[in-house]
């Protein structure tokens, strides 16, 4: 049983007649026919009876006929449905975001999202790579967005390199460290020392390069927090040195605040990746997301390039 055998049986009963009803689903006759012996062949069942002038359906016909109704009004509902979700005029999407893409291309891609699909229901999250990739395992995420070099070797994941920040030390522009005609990390260490979780290599790049003598009561970052409003807060009000990307058309958290170059740490750069699952299809909200990210990167590629 088809579809299309339910729709030539409720256009028969509309149309009250093997002639009319072919014509207004573009049939002949003979073929309108067939269809619908094939339709009581396969229920064993005869659905109309031809004894008389005009279409009359019998007690089965008639059962089916209703159902056919139905069936066929749900079809139509699931093609509205998927054109509302393709349209993204319904749907869904969850996007986990590491600490620096949060506060650089996270909050204006949610923005544009919003301004652009207000019918969408969105959800983002911010959390270290480690567990946004668990998370995206477990289907709790559509995507993210994070520094990947820690997921290099993690199987079942795929991964989209995008272009690369730069990424620099801010303080508050009357910070006593500006008066200094070089600044070292042993003495920003002497101010509180901010920035996210970071990935085990970059961690691992601050322990071999920060001072030794002296500092073992601390790492070289005391305050770790992976909220941008709250690092740029720590600067303003408490005299701190946070680590932040250096990307001023997309980062507003670094507004107030000034680069404080550190001998020594002058090139430093974030790794970000689009992570999706391996050969899972995206939806129509995650494809819209990943060309906005896209879009917001370009002129960064671009004058990266030059």
């Amino acid at each position: 049983m088809q579809l299309r055998q339910l729709q030539h049986l409720v256009a028969l009963a509309e149309q009250g007649s093997f002639g009319r009803a072919a014509q207004a689903v573009h049939l002949s006759q003979p073929a309108l026919s067939r269809s619908i012996d094939t339709l009581e062949d396969n229920l064993q069942a005869r659905l109309v009876d031809r004894a008389y002038g005009t279409v009359r359906f019998t007690q089965a016909g008639e059962l089916v006929l209703a159902r056919a109704r139905e069936l066929l009004a749900d079809a139509q509902q699931i093609q509205r449905d998927v054109l509302q979700l393709e349209g993204l005029a319904a749907g869904s999407l969850a996007v986990g975001l590491g600490p620096f893409a949060a506060s650089t291309l996270g909050r204006m891609a949610l923005s544009l999202m919003a301004q652009r699909h207000p019918q969408l229901l969105m959800r983002m999250e911010v959390a270290d790579t480690v567990t946004l990739g668990e998370r995206l395992h477990r289907r709790q995420l559509d995507l993210f967005i994070a520094d990947t070099r820690d997921l290099k070797k993690q199987p079942g994941l795929k991964l989209a390199r995008l272009p690369d920040l730069p990424v620099s030390f801010f303080v508050q522009p009357k910070h006593p460290l500006r008066r200094l005609k070089q600044v070292t990390l042993e003495k920003a260490m002497a101010y509180p020392l901010a920035g996210p979780n970071l990935p085990a290599e970059v961690a691992s790049y601050f322990d071999r390069h920060g001072p030794s003598a002296g500092r073992d009561d601390r790492g070289v970052f005391n305050v770790t927090c992976d909220d941008a409003g709250t690092l740029r807060h720590l600067a303003l009000t408490a005299n701190a040195v946070i680590l932040a990307p250096h990307a001023p058309a997309l980062n507003t958290d670094t507004e107030a605040l000034v680069p404080l170059p550190i001998a020594g740490f002058a090139r430093m750069q974030t790794h970000y990746s689009l992570v999706t699952l391996a050969g899972r299809t995206p939806s129509a909200a995650a494809t819209v997301y990943t060309r906005l990210v896209t879009e917001l990167m370009g002129p960064l590629k671009r004058s990266a390039g030059h």
